[in-house]
């Protein structure tokens, strides 16, 4: 699944393992962003080398820019009071992280602000009690020291990271503001990839992503991304056959109905 052109090859699915080194490129980032904004609504407009998508009510933004390398994040979301205002959180996004995660990123966050718009900006209603997270102690080891907690995956690549506000470990990217860090750091490679939140960032933004790094399962990709070639030593590939077409059936009576629940407003 090297960086070939899609048009190059026929796509076909593949599972990578693990999910967390299965790395996608930041122009396929900017790719999502553009479905997402016409999916959603949301208003697009770019800017010599940037791409900027803002939410209906004007208060969330989030900021592509293809000229960001390295540690500097590519991906901005920004949340204010108002479009004027002075940013209350911040969540970045850096580097190869993989597209499925960026779009639990975007997704999470596109629906939260449409049924709740006050508690994706001020963490008003918030939701009482810890969120429940499922970790697999065979791919993940938690540790609590230095003033710093979270998981570590097994391998030792991949790490989810808590600083609180008051901890004596440094600040991560040199940013006292940031209260969570995701990232992948293979030995071979270095800094692949990392995704940070601000203090005030909301907790289900958060749980959302590391819910997703956190699962032990491969993920399902169509070849049609492409995939770092510096990555493929790193993971394990899988093809999935092709499913066998249908055989021919009548006609239904009614059209198929997606089996996925609309998203209902919260009241709280």
């Amino acid at each position: 699944m090297p960086d070939t052109p899609a048009q190059d090859r026929s796509p076909e699915k593949v599972l990578i393992s693990p999910r967390y080194l299965a790395a996608s490129l930041p122009t396929t980032h900017h790719h999502f962003l553009d479905i997402f904004a016409e999916e959603t609504g949301w208003s697009a407009a770019t800017d010599n080398s940037s791409l900027t998508v803002t939410s209906p009510c004007r208060r969330v933004t989030i900021r592509h820019d293809e000229t960001a390398a390295g540690l500097r994040p590519h991906l901005v979301i920004s949340a204010r009071s108002d479009e004027d205002a002075a940013e209350r959180w911040r969540t970045s996004v850096s580097g190869a992280v993989p597209v499925e995660f960026v779009a639990t990123l975007l997704g999470t966050l596109a629906a939260e602000l449409e049924a709740d718009p006050d508690h994706v900006v001020y963490g008003i209603g918030t939701e009482p009690g810890p969120f429940e997270l499922l970790v697999d102690i065979d791919a993940w080891s938690p540790f609590d020291a230095s003033g710093l907690s979270g998981f570590i995956s097994r391998d030792g690549q991949a790490a989810v990271i808590g600083r609180p506000q008051d901890s004596p470990a440094p600040p991560i990217h040199g940013d006292a503001a940031i209260a969570w860090h995701v990232a992948a750091s293979p030995d071979d490679l270095g800094h692949l990839w990392d995704i940070s939140f601000t203090q005030q960032a909301p907790d289900f933004l958060m749980h959302a992503v590391v819910a997703k790094t956190l699962d032990p399962r491969p993920i399902l990709r169509s070849t049609a991304f492409p995939f770092p070639k510096a990555v493929v030593p790193l993971v394990n590939i899988q093809h999935v056959p092709s499913p066998r077409p249908p055989a021919a059936r009548p006609s239904p009576a009614e059209p198929a109905r997606s089996l996925e629940p609309k998203r209902t407003p919260k009241t709280r």
